[in-house]
């Protein structure tokens, strides 16, 4: 079985990363804006462009983006949970989004054999 490891080069990782973090910075604006309304879809869809098309350490990387864009976005929202609450949701968020991220990246692997 042969392994096919992608290289990226650095000026690629460079540009992928600044069109994630611009993305996600774009979502969590918008995740503030509309309060306790969710905008989990779009992040789930950010998520899996960004695994499909590149690699799922990428993807995870971009699992990180979002999870602070998310919390940053309830806290400076006021959403009404309690203080304590914010680290569980943080967990809760890594964890959904890792299981997305794992998913595409099989997925991606299987379709491509």
């Amino acid at each position: 079985m042969q392994c096919n490891k992608q290289k990226y080069s650095i000026t690629y990782l460079l540009k992928v990363f600044v069109i994630i973090t611009l993305s996600v910075s774009a979502l969590g604006y918008v995740d503030y804006l509309t309060g306790e309304i969710s905008l989990d879809t779009l992040y789930i869809a950010c998520l899996g462009i960004v695994t499909w098309y590149t690699s799922r350490s990428i993807g995870v990387v971009c699992i990180f983006e979002i999870v602070l864009a998310k919390v940053l976005a309830d806290y400076y929202d006021h959403v009404k949970i309690g203080s304590h609450l914010y680290g569980w949701n943080a967990v809760d968020y890594i964890l959904v989004y890792i299981i997305v991220c794992l998913l595409v990246g099989n997925l991606k692997k299987v379709l491509t054999k």
